[in-house]
């Protein structure tokens, strides 16, 4: 099993160039810990929320310094790119880091799409074309004309070719809605599943499900689970730890879509998303997320505890959804780098080599 680690680029209490030398440093002891990738989001605009407008970017800088470890967009939100200039970016990134961009797309979060002007209605069907389209391009043929209902293009062929051929792996982000996993499954691609993010166990093993229901005869399932993960060697302090970066990570979600909201006046965001939005106003507080957790284990997805209590329930989340690959979000919210450092080099010391055993 492939094991890596992922960051929202959260920064409550830190300064913007604190956290891109926190990423920037984790990215490194993660290559040298022997974790397999690292994940971060896109994200446009100034919300504690990230700070990470261009992951290709970050990625560029990080490879010159990390030599082994691969690096998924977790994700990049398809309906504000044209295809083509997305596609060319992520080749140029991958010549740039030898061969070890994954891609993750999704729709994105639904304040950002408000800012640049996109109608949340047209969210789903412009992100479906707008990976179809990256497909055709990254299918290395010159494309005399390709025209769409959002885009078109003509008199192309991507340049340079990313190493990774015919192009670097791409999984689809499905959070909540079923109609994202039917289309991962049905193009044959992999699949991002944020469970981290608070959403039920149940509706995150359907989703898997559905993804492995629609995939092409001979077509291998790839699925990426992701999971809020702190260790440590004392269990207070990991559940403390945890419910810390949980909750924080939660409440700038839910003011993020609150502010999205207030400004734009629609509905259509995370606030209306019933699941999303259950989860976000009961992990807010840090002494909530930490009875949430406890209360409706192992319904909510956060593994806090001593590395064989992290064993035991990262196992048990592998056996019910069987995914191909493995993503602990280590770094949410204001969680000190300290600690997350810690937590990082304790699993990879303690629970990594069991996992890749079993």
């Amino acid at each position: 099993m492939k094991i890596g680690l992922f960051t929202e680029f959260s920064y409550p209490g830190k300064s913007e160039r604190q956290i891109y030398d926190e990423v920037l440093e984790q990215i490194t002891l993660a290559d040298e810990l022997g974790y397999d990738f690292f994940s971060t989001t896109e994200s446009f605009g100034k919300d504690v929320i990230s700070c990470s407008p261009f992951p290709l970017g970050l990625y560029v800088s990080a490879a010159q310094r990390a030599r082994r470890i691969r690096f998924l967009t977790g994700i990049l939100s398809v309906p504000i790119h044209h295809p083509v200039i997305l596609a060319s970016q992520i080749a140029a990134a991958d010549v740039l880091t030898e061969g070890r961009i994954m891609v993750g797309l999704g729709r994105g979060h639904p304040w950002v799409l408000n800012r640049v002007g996109i109608d949340a209605a047209e969210s789903q069907p412009r992100f479906q074309e707008g990976i179809r389209m990256l497909i055709e391009i990254f299918e290395g043929r010159y494309v005399e004309k390709s025209a769409g209902r959002f885009w078109s293009f003509s008199d192309f062929q991507l340049s340079p070719s990313p190493i990774q051929q015919p192009y670097p792996p791409l999984y689809i982000a499905a959070a909540t809605t079923p109609e994202s996993a039917t289309f991962a499954g049905r193009i044959g691609q992999g699949l991002v599943q944020p469970g981290y993010l608070g959403i039920p166990l149940g509706l995150v093993r359907d989703l898997a499900t559905v993804y492995r229901q629609n995939l092409p005869p001979g077509r291998s399932s790839d699925i990426i689970l992701g999971v809020h993960l702190h260790a440590a060697e004392d269990r207070e302090e990991a559940v403390r730890n945890g419910a810390l970066a949980l909750a924080s990570q939660a409440k700038v979600f839910l003011e993020s879509s609150r502010h999205r909201q207030s400004t734009s006046g629609l509905k259509e965001g995370y606030e209306t998303k019933s699941e999303s939005r259950k989860a976000f106003e009961k992990l807010c507080e840090p002494e909530k997320a930490r009875r949430a957790v406890e209360a409706e284990a192992p319904n909510i997805m956060a593994v806090w505890g001593t590395p064989d209590e992290s064993l035991k329930r990262i196992g048990y989340y592998v056996d019910c959804i069987q995914p191909e690959q493995l993503m602990l979000n280590i770094a949410s919210g204001s969680l000190s780098q300290e600690k997350v450092v810690a937590s990082m080099r304790l699993f990879a010391q303690e629970v990594m080599p069991v996992l890749r055993r079993t």
